[in-house]
């Protein structure tokens, strides 16, 4: 994955994902906008090749990259935690 910023301000971040899929995008998107101090978090893909989707993040009261950090390190937890209850699960 690569990715590149496009743009940042003290409350905007738009984002270049090379080669990434809805996958991620959308997982990103939702959890962000579970968070209070997100204003705007959404991505365009060209259909039907998404090849280099652009992420747009929106924030208030807060640096959007911190933001972003933040929730990358829950989604790591959340992905941390089901691969424990499976692994228990399977056996």
């Amino acid at each position: 994955m690569n990715v590149k910023i496009l743009k940042k301000t003290d409350d905007e971040l738009h984002l270049e994902f090379e080669g990434e899929s809805h996958t991620l995008l959308n997982l990103l998107r939702s959890e962000l906008l579970e968070d209070d101090r997100v204003l705007l978090a959404t991505y365009d893909a060209k259909f039907p090749m998404m090849t280099s989707p652009i992420f747009r993040l929106k924030t208030r009261d807060v640096d959007p990259v911190l933001l972003l950090n933040e929730v990358a390190v829950r989604i790591v937890g959340i992905c941390e935690e089901f691969e424990e209850e499976f692994k228990a699960a399977v056996g």
